[in-house]
Order: structure tokens, then C-alpha cells, then sequence
């Protein structure tokens, strides 16, 4: 790759995702980290990035204050029970099922029928939904650092379990979608939810309509690489076609192939 082009790439990578390492880009573009640095200290003095410890910044990042788990629980709750709705329809027994944290998931619960599954969570709320159901399920919370914000475990203990585990399904909640890019507020949350996708046999990300077409502070996985964009029927028919041209947009519950109408 020509340097010129490199330096093109650079900048629409930073610009797509808000902020970049540079480890990031020198897996993406496959050169070595000092060859990353010394281009980005020449496109932070050209001013089209922000060159940053440890990797750069868009200029046209806005950065934003992530609400408490409390205050997002109160915001889209129809569209959040719809979502939760179609999540549960999804499932079916015999799944071993990661549920992420968010306030949407933790409705599934609500909406869940079918027994003889085993569910792992890394998110206080959402184990709490299923307590009182152990009759039906086996449940499973994954320990490590507390974040109190979102009531999730993350950190290098939740990681080196969840790299041991794998997954039918894997259903993640998000705080922005933009373009490919998938992002949510916490980077180290961000890296966990990475793993359980990567470890899932089928990978949903699961946003209400107010999350297409906006991005957060961490981009941690690609919408191409989800078999399913799980959102509600508010979202925009502009909105939903420009994602399904990365993946498929699920927008109705799921009628499994056994209770079909002959």
C-alpha cells in the first residue's frame, strides 16, 4: 500500500470510528506500529486527526455523556418490549444463549416461553430477570470488575471466562450504530461483548430505532460481520435499508418452523 493511500485509509478509519489505537490500525492496515505513529503525527499536523495517547481522534468527534442504566430504563419502552419480544422468539430449547447487558435484554425474560435453555450474562439486571425462572432455565452470570453505570461485570476475569465459553446465540445490545460500525460507551465493555460474539455461533446486535445512524465513544465489532440487526418497527425505512445492505434487519418475532401454519 502506497503511503498516500495509507494515509487515506488512516483518516477514514479514525473518521468512522471516533477514536482509534493504534495497534487498531496497524492490524487493519497490516504495517507496524511505528509506521502507524509517524503517520499519524503527520495527519495531526496536516489537522485532519487529533493525535491522541495512544492512537488519534476525528475531528469531528463529539463526545457524549453515557446515561445510567436507570435513566436509559425509561426511555423507548414500547420499542424496547418489541425488541425483547422478538429476541425471545429466537430462542429455542436446547440454545446456549448469551444475553449482553442492557435495558432491552432485560425484558427478555418477560417474553420467554420455551425451557430447556442455558442463558450466561454478564449484566446484574439481566441474571436478576431470570431468578425467580431457574425452574425453567440454567442460568449463569459471569463475574469480574463491577461498572455500576450499565450493572455489568467486565474486565480480565469476565474475559478469560467468556473465552472459554461458547454460544448458540449471542443477542448485544449497543448504544450506536453507524454505517458497519457497532459501538457503546465503555471500551472495556466493548472488548467483552467482542468476545462473546466472536464465540457465538449466530450474532445479533439488538438497538431500538433511536440508535440508527449514531455512534458512541467505542466501536468495538463491524455490522457485517452479525448475522442480525434486531430493532423496532419506529426505525426509519431509510434507516433499516441502509442497514440491510450490510446485514439483515429483523423487525417482527420469528415463528419457528414448528408452529408454521399448514
Amino acid at each position: 500500500m502506497l503511503k498516500r493511500e495509507r494515509l487515506l485509509t488512516i483518516r477514514q478509519l479514525v473518521d468512522q470510528k471516533g477514536i482509534v489505537t493504534v495497534n487498531e490500525i496497524g492490524e487493519q492496515l497490516n504495517v507496524s506500529t511505528m509506521t502507524v505513529r509517524r503517520d499519524l503525527d503527520e495527519l495531526a499536523e496536516d489537522k485532519t486527526i487529533i493525535r491522541i495517547h495512544g492512537g488519534a481522534q476525528s475531528r469531528n468527534y463529539v463526545k457524549m455523556t453515557e446515561l445510567s442504566r436507570v435513566e436509559k430504563r425509561a426511555l423507548h419502552v414500547d420499542a424496547k418490549n418489541e425488541i425483547a419480544k422478538i429476541v425471545a422468539s429466537m430462542i429455542e430449547p436446547g440454545d446456549t444463549v448469551y444475553l449482553g447487558p442492557g435495558t432491552t435484554n432485560e425484558l427478555v425474560a418477560q417474553h420467554l416461553e420455551v425451557a430447556d435453555v442455558r442463558l450466561i450474562t454478564n449484566s446484574l439486571p439481566v441474571f436478576e430477570s431470570f431468578e425467580d425462572k431457574t425452574n425453567r432455565y440454567t442460568l449463569q452470570l459471569i463475574g469480574g470488575s463491577y461498572r455500576a453505570r450499565s450493572g455489568t461485570f467486565i474486565g480480565s476475569l469476565a474475559n478469560e471466562m467468556l473465552e472459554r465459553l461458547r454460544f448458540t446465540k449471542a443477542f448485544i445490545s449497543v448504544n450506536g450504530i453507524s454505517g458497519k460500525s457497532v459501538s457503546n460507551a465503555s471500551p472495556e465493555e466493548g472488548q467483552t461483548q467482542r468476545i462473546a460474539l466472536n464465540n457465538a455461533d449466530q450474532r445479533y446486535v439488538v438497538g431500538d430505532h433511536s440508535k440508527l445512524n449514531k455512534r458512541d465513544f467505542y466501536s468495538f465489532y463491524d455490522l457485517d460481520q452479525i448475522d442480525g440487526l434486531i430493532t423496532d418497527s419506529g426505525a426509519s425505512p431509510t434507516a433499516i435499508a441502509e442497514c440491510n445492505q450490510i446485514t439483515k434487519v429483523i423487525t417482527a418475532p420469528v415463528i419457528p418452523d414448528n408452529k408454521e401454519e399448514k
